[in-house]
């Protein structure tokens, strides 16, 4: 009686669990059937980029098919010599041809080649582009009826809803992936800024973004544009990054018109204000922009701007940190007179000022010079966030490589870490450079033990020259 019973339990359990799937089916062939039809309706509109480069000399570094974190060189181009420069996508935008894309992906291009899901390839030229922000606008003159992109309205986005991924990622066209939005907001991204991406308020999303995404969009579930696929972090794990579309709205039709983007300038170099720096200036909060540095011959020189003063307001409106004062003077004209309130001395005051234009050419980045064919970072509280590491994570982070290096043909890769060399701990670019040094000469190597994502540590032995 016992086991009828036993068996009579797991009969029902079994029938309840296939009702339970019946009920659920539904549901989940109605949301598969929503993603074929996204696929269907948006992919028309996503177009894949190809171009052809100039020469490019020896020593300059090749460009990559998408902005990453760490600058990754593309494999098997050798320097020297005409090559493809960039594999990227876009969106047709209008019924005249033109297409919205990455500045990345057609920057310093001889030959841009578009094609479109239909088959058909296109000759583009480009139009307008913002290095900015790294958006483009190229054009082609097609002899078929067009199939446009939906814009939507980044600003509504929330954290959680749904993210799709389009373009031709590794040069496969057509392809689709889904996630969510992950976060909004990122800025202040080193590896973007060093890139020339002053302007960042991103989407970040856990949708597959490879190689060959750039400037693809990223749409909701309704089929509509809200992103523009940009960056990855290079060894991480489905952390990407999109322009949002709102951002298209206001830059795009200025670079149809105009071919750039003119913004304001005042000339200071800014950074970020803590708790520690808003207590020593004696600011009532943490919120304004600190003046690092003037720039010569610029608004802020002439009036009166100073090193230490922090800004806390553009005509009358609050500066919460660095990202906002860029884009409130970026949004402003050439010539506009401006009311700036700074903190100086533990009281605000106010100063006039007449903006110049931005000519588009930032300060190049400080570089370090190469250690064993690498460029190195020490990992600080920020990249620790940005790469999700522990508190204990230290070392060196390796942001390039040169091809046939010693670090190269050692086997170590762009975003590797490196911790420990010669069997001791490595906490600062100076005393790696110490170590090496000690180890100069002929047949002389040193053993570096490194992490690489989330695998385990591994060893390998540097020679040094």
């Amino acid at each position: 009686m016992k086991h009828v019973r036993y068996w009579a339990v797991t009969v029902l359990a079994i029938v309840l669990a296939a009702q339970a799937s019946t009920a659920r089916s539904p549901i989940l062939r109605e949301i598969e059937d929503s993603f074929v039809r996204l696929h269907e309706e948006v992919a028309p509109c996503v177009v894949s980029i190809e171009t052809e480069g100039r020469v490019v000399e020896d020593g300059e570094p090749g460009r990559d098919e998408l902005h990453q974190f760490f600058g990754v060189p593309e494999p098997g181009s050798p320097h020297g010599e005409s090559r493809p420069l960039a594999t990227g996508s876009g969106f047709i935008y209008d019924a005249e041809g033109h297409i919205v894309t990455n500045n990345h992906v057609i920057a310093g291009a001889v030959k841009i080649e578009v094609l479109l899901l239909s088959g058909k390839r296109y000759e583009a030229k480009v139009i307008g582009a913002d290095p900015d922000t790294d958006l483009a606008v190229i054009k082609i003159e097609a002899d078929e009826l067009l199939t446009l992109a939906v814009l939507g309205d980044s600003n509504t986005l929330k954290v959680g809803q749904f993210a799709i991924a389009m373009g031709s990622p590794r040069g496969f066209e057509g392809s689709l992936s889904f996630g969510h939005i992950s976060a909004l907001g990122r800025s202040n991204l080193w590896g973007l800024r060093d890139q020339g991406i002053r302007f960042q308020n991103l989407i970040q999303t856990d949708a597959a973004i490879n190689l060959g995404n750039s400037g693809g969009p990223l749409c909701n579930i309704d089929g509509e544009v809200i992103g523009i696929n940009v960056a990855i972090i290079w060894g991480a794990n489905s952390i990407g990054f999109a322009i949002p579309v709102n951002e298209v709205k206001e830059i795009v039709p200025d670079l149809i018109a105009d071919g750039k983007v003119t913004r304001g300038f005042l000339g200071v170099e800014i950074d970020e204000v803590d708790a520690d720096l808003a207590k020593a200036l004696g600011m009532p909060d943490e919120k304004g922009a600190l003046v690092e540095k003037i720039q010569p011959n610029t608004p802020a020189s002439r009036d009166g701007i100073s090193i230490y003063d922090v800004i806390r307001k553009i005509n009358g409106e609050a500066v919460e940190n660095v990202g906002a004062l860029m884009r409130k003077i970026a949004s402003l004209s050439p010539g506009d007179t401006v009311m700036i309130e700074i903190w100086r001395a533990e009281a605000s005051i106010e100063i006039q000022t007449v903006l110049d234009e931005w000519d588009g050419t930032p300060q190049a980045p400080q570089r370090v010079l190469p250690v064993l064919g690498m460029q190195l970072r020490e990992v600080d509280a920020e990249l620790r966030k940005q790469l999700g590491l522990l508190e204990s994570d230290g070392g060196l982070i390796v942001t390039e490589l040169a091809p046939e290096s010693p670090a190269d043909e050692a086997g170590i890769r762009v975003g590797d870490r490196i911790i420990e060399a010669a069997q001791m701990p490595v906490v600062t670019l100076e005393a790696f450079r110490t170590l090496v040094s000690e180890r100069s000469g002929a047949n002389k190597s040193i053993l570096v033990r490194y992490a690489r994502g989330d695998a385990s540590p591994d060893i390998t032995v540097i020679k040094v020259p």
